[in-house]
């Protein structure tokens, strides 16, 4: 127990009970560190000089299960405490003294002090029956699944990411300080300065002492030079303190468990490089690297429910919980007059006019509106009829008609030039009515309901089209035709996706297996405009698009830091936007990664001008693509037979060569998208590489069959007889003189040849414990960068023939392809591990954390002939384009405003001038 002398006395009750405990915390015996971990940051936090501890908390070690005549001891305790903090977690539910703790806790006490920290597991919030949803929360135990059972959303962390539980771990502490805060009756920000003035105090008072002795050992004019250097050397050590603090915390909400979203992280990131410019820019490289697809972070001041992009692309609207619609400029993030006001709930949908010219949005408080998208005013009279929240409304593709959806289980449609109902109400769902939408030609209608069933209805008659659509096992939320009206997709609370063939739905099937990855409940879906693509956005934050035609996932988004209720393309295809609960719209690059491969991407190479890109494939094709635009130029270039695995464009760029599994090469014509002559014949085995020599004259290729064999580009005949090289090569570069060669094999060695007499330079240089998979040289040809399957990549001394630097480590699978920089300093690599990496040339370390998004394994990397991108190419028939190199400009780009002047003092320091890091955004108000 606490001293009673080193401890503040816990204050009474209201009724003036006089009390022994701040908090007491409850929790099962599984969850001990995250427990130990609270209980420790209780004691320290506030605590000021001369207290043991800041606050005396009651945490019982004795197993209840094994002694339960010890319930009247931890009454007392409870009896004697003023808050009561619940560790949840699915062990947790299932407690009977966990439980039991909490209902007599409600009981005797009531809900008003109690707090909880959610160690492992789930919990969410149902306001309409005052308590934590029990389907959805299996880390909550019985007594606060209850309906009714709390008035309110009790205070609550969430450390489910935070191990080790330490209170010296900045993000964990923060978590801690919420509670801390509310047992000492401060504001957070209140008790986080007193900490942070206690903390600077000791620091001067050091300072003070340093000086102090400086001035007893030299003369007073150099005493006087050492304090002004020591101070600077003190500022410089602060701000590196503190910038190191702003990247840590940052880095920690990238990856979905800081205390807050992307738009803080950046803007940390962006403050650390005011304050300490770093000599390599990791943190921002990978920042710019994992928010790759991720065009703008708009703060809306609301939980989101819904966005709309309008027809012409230049608005979107979203709407919100605080019964506001919005308009946006998605170019800039900037709202677009004042909101829409009038519902007096919140919005659950909304829907653009084919003409741009009218707004329509559905609200809990029933009814219907419609606005004039250009002025923000009115139309009419809100449109009432339904009984219960308006769930979803949508266009008839003419813009004549509206239909919407309802909690009240029916499905209305409504002249939308009048606001009067057509007809009567379509009945047949037995459960709420979700979502609804009109197929593009306008006949038919598709709605999805709680009763986990899909209808499809004629649009003109309003009867039913055939039996209810079954395959989910849970409630329907959104439903979205294809652009052409064969297909509909549709999201549900079991997490799925189904697409079905809208030709055949007499047969009651999907058109194939559901589309799952997502880890909770799909909120909604869209189908991009060519048709070729799906987007839908989850209760499990992230943003998913979908290849439609193999139904493969393309791309997993992350970023926000609640559920996502909403996603809408552009109407060109080129973006996506994500509205969520997190209070933020978000604008996604929807054209990232490049798709069109129908098998694994095996090479990738870029054009020496960076304007095309060209991939080679498992489907036996190659792909050339606009690297601007990054859509694909033409149809893919056919001929090889098998798989192609290695592409290398000419050094002028107009010839493309390819290295095929059907033991061929082919030479293209880049400009005429035909090929040159026939294949080139000769191998015996497949070709894994191909690479042109520096004057374009003369190409090598690399076999399985253990040769590498040389053609005159020119005329395609072979160039002398094969280079018999390893038992089988797989990767071959020319230097950038042209006289050096080097190839790696399947015998575990590098091996460097004079390309002019074809004999080899030194012995075999042997350091990887594997087969090499792939060998670049730097563009200086004094080092050579290889890679193996030995999860290594080794830089070599080409002129002494040894290492130049240890082994790079951090790969966790084989090293497929490797890739110098145009400046030489930096080396790129691929790995079955589904990651690129990109390290430091000069001294072998790492740039940034490893570039992931990619869902299978990385087999080419390439980099731009700038240096600004890297390209790689992957098994989930992707190519992605990242960034290699990071400004703050970049990052700013994504914002939409910088700090405050009061989160600059809470997130940065009060004794550290402001700074607006993007001098082009808005300083916000404080």
């Amino acid at each position: 127990m606490p001293d009673a002398a080193q401890t503040t006395q816990p204050q009474p009750l209201e009724d003036g009970t006089a009390l022994d405990y701040d908090a007491f915390l409850s929790y099962t015996h599984g969850d001990r560190p995250v427990v130990s971990g609270i209980q420790k940051g209780l004691h320290h936090i506030g605590r000021r000089v001369g207290q043991l501890r800041a606050l005396r908390v009651f945490r019982d070690d004795t197993d209840l299960t094994a002694s339960p005549d010890l319930w009247g001891r931890i009454t007392h305790a409870l009896d004697r405490s003023r808050f009561l903090i619940v560790t949840l977690s699915p062990q947790a539910a299932q407690s009977h003294w966990v439980n039991k703790e909490i209902a007599y806790w409600l009981e005797h006490r009531g809900p008003e002090r109690l707090m909880l920290a959610v160690a492992d597991g789930h919990v969410q919030w149902d306001e309409g029956s005052q308590r934590f949803d029990p389907q959805a929360s299996d880390a909550a135990p019985p007594a606060l699944t209850e309906s009714g059972s709390l008035p309110v959303e009790p205070v609550h962390i969430d450390v489910t990411g935070d191990e080790p539980w330490d209170d010296r771990i900045p993000v964990f502490r923060d978590k801690i300080t919420a509670l801390a805060a509310a047992i000492h009756g401060k504001a957070k920000d209140q008790l986080i300065a007193e900490d942070v003035r206690a903390q600077r105090r000791f620091r001067q008072l050091r300072a003070a002492a340093i000086a102090a002795l400086a001035v007893l050992t030299v003369v007073a004019v150099v005493a006087a030079t050492v304090a002004v250097v020591q101070r600077q050397h003190a500022i410089d050590r602060r701000n590196q303190a503190i910038a190191l603090k702003l990247d840590t915390e940052a880095s920690a909400m990238l990856a979905g468990v800081g205390p807050d979203g992307d738009i803080r992280a950046f803007q940390q990131l962006l403050a650390a490089r005011t304050l300490a410019p770093p000599p390599h820019d990791g943190p921002l490289l990978h920042a710019l690297a994992v928010r790759s697809n991720t065009e703008k972070i708009v703060d809306t001041g609301s939980p989101l429910t819904s966005v709309a992009f309008s027809p012409n692309g230049h608005v979107v609207a979203t709407g919100s919980q605080d019964f506001a619609v919005r308009l946006w400029n998605p170019d800039t993030g900037q709202p677009l007059g004042a909101p829409l006001t009038g519902h007096t709930n919140e919005v659950e949908s909304l829907a653009f006019s084919r003409d741009g010219r009218k707004l329509v949005s559905a609200s809990a408080d029933d009814t219907v509106r419609l606005w004039n998208a250009d002025t923000g005013q009115p139309l009419g009279s809100p449109l009432t009829g339904h009984t219960n929240t308006v769930w979803s409304v949508a266009f008839s593709p003419d813009g004549h008609k509206l239909a919407t959806a309802s909690a009240d289980k029916t499905v209305r449609l409504w002249n939308a030039d009048t606001g009067q109902p057509l007809g009567p109400p379509l009945t047949g769902h037995t459960g709420s009515v979700r979502s609804v939408a009109f197929s593009p030609d306008g006949h038919k209608l598709a709605t999805g309901s709680a009763d986990k069933t899909v209808q499809l209805w004629n649009a003109d008659t309003g009867q039913p089209l055939g039996p209810a659509l079954r395959g989910h096992i849970n409630i329907v939320t959104s439903v979205a035709f294809s652009p052409d009206g064969h297909r509909l997709a549709s999201g549900s609370f079991d997490d799925s996706i189904w697409v079905w063939d809208v030709d055949t739905v007499d047969t009651d099937r999907p058109a194939g297996s559901p589309l799952n990855g997502h880890t909770s409940v799909v909120t909604s879906v869209t189908f991009s405009p060519d048709g070729h693509r799906l987007a839908s956005a989850s209760v499990d934050q992230t943003v998913r698009l979908w290849n439609t035609d193999t139904g493969q996932p393309l791309v997993v988004e992350a970023g926000h830091t609640g559920i996502v209720s909403s996603v809408a393309f552009s109407p060109d295809g080129r973006r996506l936007a994500s509205a969520s609960i997190d209070k933020t719209l978000r604008f996604w690059d929807a054209d990232q990664p490049l798709t069109g491969h129908a098998g694994s991407v095996r090479s990738v190479a870029f054009s020496p001008d960076g304007h095309r890109l060209a991939s080679a494939s498992e489907d036996k094709t190659v792909r050339l693509w606009n690297v601007e635009t990054e859509k694909p130029i033409g149809p893919p270039l056919t001929g090889h037979t098998g798989g192609v695995n290695g592409v290398a464009f000419s050094p002028n760029g107009h010839q493309l060569a390819s290295a095929g599994e059907d033991k061929t090469v082919r030479l293209w014509n880049v400009d005429t998208e035909k090929p040159i002559g026939p294949p080139l014949t000769g191998h015996t085995g497949a070709v894994n590489s191909v690479a042109f020599s520096p004057d374009g004259h003369k190409l090598a290729s690399a076999s399985a069959d253990g040769t590498v064999r040389f053609w005159d580009t020119d005329t395609g005949k072979p160039l002398g007889p094969p280079l018999t090289v390893h038992s089988g090569v797989n990767s071959v570069a020319f230097s950038s003189d042209g006289h050096k060669l080097a190839t790696g094999g399947d015998d575990f060695t590098v091996r460097l040849w004079n390309a002019d007499t074809e004999k080899p330079v030194g012995p075999p240089l042997n350091a990887h414990a594997g087969p090499v998979t792939s060998v670049a040289f730097s563009p200086d040809g004094h080092r050579l960068a290889s890679g193996a399957s030995d999860n290594t990549l080794q830089l070599w001394n080409v002129d002494s023939g040894q290492l130049a630097a240890p082994p790079l480590l951090g790969h966790t699978n084989m090293v497929w392809d490797v890739a110098f920089s145009p400046d030489g300093h930096k080396v790129a690599s691929a790995s079955l591990d589904h990651t690129v990496r990109v390290v430091n040339a000069d001294t072998g370390l790492p740039l940034s954390d490893p570039f992931t998004g990619h869902t299978d394994w990385v087999y080419g990397v390439a980099f731009s002939p700038d240096g600004s991108r890297v390209a790689s190419a992957s098994a989930d028939t992707t190519i992605r384009l990242w960034p290699a190199e990071a400004s703050a400009n970049m990052l700013c780009a994504k914002l939409t405003a910088n700090m405050s002047h009061q989160q600059w003092r809470d997130r940065v320091s009060p004794d550290v001038a402001y700074t607006a890091v993007c001098p082009s955004l808005p300083v916000p108000s404080d």
